[in-house]
């Protein structure tokens, strides 16, 4: 089963977030449903916008986060190079 689609409905106006995680811990087999590959990540971890959210046809969007590692600041410093102010 889609377990993604059960979460979202077809009626609901939702933001689902697409996470690329480098330290977290899977915590399958210590959940309600151990089948699914849940993983828990470390209170304060920080994440950078890969890009605009991707719209979906029923009203839903997705987020793609990338975590900023603290041993790797390259998606931080890729992300503020294509950062462009503009006066307000």
């Amino acid at each position: 089963p889609n377990v993604i689609k059960n979460f979202l409905g077809d009626n609901k106006k939702s933001t689902l977030f697409l996470i690329e995680a480098i330290n977290g811990k899977k915590v399958s087999g210590y959940t309600e449903y151990e089948s699914e590959d849940e993983v828990i990540l470390r209170m304060g971890t920080e994440f950078c916008v890969k890009g605009d959210p991707l719209a979906q046809s029923n009203s839903s969007c997705i987020v793609h986060l990338i975590e900023i590692d603290d041993n790797n600041d390259q998606p931080l410093a890729s992300a503020m190079n294509q950062m462009q102010l503009t006066p307000a």
